[in-house]
């Protein structure tokens, strides 16, 4: 055993202290030390090591012998989770609750007055009454019970321009219709129609008011206003399933919206007979062999223009339609139908929709 002594020895490996002998260093921290002697830092910046007892997350494990562990991934990591936690919460504290987004809605049904109106024929709430931007429809039923009482219930179908609708129903007793009840139920829009459904419903209604309206040409429909002729040619076709027009801006489904060319929207090819209307619309541009230059004005405010498409041609984006009422409005004069072509790609302000005159399926009022 003494032989085997080395007090040199036995100094170097046991005369450090206790705090100093806990401390050792992981490979790749080695390899980090020798670096900063033997080559050219890339990053001088001093990143502190993470603990678990600081953060409750393990510090980043050795990659692969040789290379140093990356130190900036897990705070690159933590700051994109942060950022789309943030994203994603303010998203949904933006949605409105309770925004039905439809013109449907309830309304007030008159209980209060002493019309009566529940109790008339064919006669509406008194806020619906002489409005133009609706269409409605009512149906009544008397039904008898013990006693020979007799209660009725009438349903009034309201269809909105967007097309939501509202059924308000009273139910009243017949022989005292101040005992009354009122109830209402209301329906969003319909699904925007498939494209068979379109080419359907352009068979079997847009055909028919193209051949009409060509047969109407030099004559004056109606009061020689543009809403005449496109009524006079629409209402016949109710009797076969067509739904009617909603005032004067909703002729159907919608097939085509142009905003000023700065938005655009096209559901199906513009067809023959279906309803181009316009509002507030300018065009300017070139037309003819010379190019010269031209401006006109189609739907002025209060007074939106109407017709009926005669064709369309795609690659020059011009519609040619039968019209009536629009040159003759400024001079006072009764209009006659005839043919006029707007080239939409010259249109400077203003709207131009097209719509497709569709079946009363389409709302749910065929049965």
């Amino acid at each position: 055993m003494e032989e085997d002594y080395d007090p040199f020895r036995y100094a170097s490996s046991h005369s450090k202290p206790a705090s100093q002998a806990t401390n050792f260093q992981s490979p790749s921290e080695e390899v980090e030390e020798d670096d900063l002697y033997d080559a050219t830092p890339v990053n001088t910046r001093a990143v502190p090591a993470l603990r678990p007892a600081e953060g409750g997350v393990l510090g980043a494990q050795p990659s692969a012998a040789g290379s140093p562990p990356s130190l900036a991934a897990p705070q690159q990591s933590m700051d994109v989770n942060r950022t789309k936690s943030q994203s994603r919460r303010s998203t949904e504290q933006s949605r409105p609750s309770g925004e039905q987004g439809f013109i449907a809605a309830d309304i007030d049904v008159g209980q209060s007055s002493y019309s009566y109106w529940w109790a008339q024929e064919n006669i509406p709430p008194p806020t619906l009454q002489n409005r133009q931007d609706i269409l409605y429809e009512i149906e009544s039923s008397t039904s008898a019970k013990r006693g020979g009482k007799a209660t009725v219930s009438k349903d009034v179908y309201v269809l909105y321009m967007d097309y939501s609708q509202s059924t308000i129903t009273a139910v009243f007793d017949a022989g005292d219709a101040h005992n009354v009840t009122f109830e209402q139920r209301h329906e969003r829009p319909p699904p925007a129609p498939r494209q068979d459904q379109l080419e359907s419903a352009s068979l079997q209604f847009g055909a028919r008011i193209a051949e009409a309206a060509h047969s109407r040409q030099n004559n004056s429909v109606g009061d020689g206003s543009p809403h005449a002729l496109v009524l006079d040619l629409i209402m016949p076709l109710t009797a076969v399933g067509a739904l009617a027009p909603i005032g004067t801006r909703a002729y159907g489904a919608l097939v085509y919206a142009n905003l000023a060319n700065a938005s655009t929207q096209q559901f199906d090819e513009i067809r023959s007979g279906d309803i181009v209307t316009f509002r507030n619309a300018k065009f300017a541009g070139h037309k003819g062999t010379m190019h010269a230059k031209y401006a006109t004005d189609a739907g002025r405010p209060g007074q939106d223009h109407v017709g009926v498409v005669l064709d369309w041609d795609g690659t020059k984006k011009k519609i040619r339609v039968w019209e009536q009422g629009r040159d003759e409005a400024k001079g006072g004069k009764k209009g006659k139908v005839h043919e006029e072509s707007y080239k939409v790609g010259d249109l400077r302000s203003g709207e131009v929709r097209v719509y497709r005159v569709m079946g009363r399926s389409w709302v749910g009022w065929d049965k």
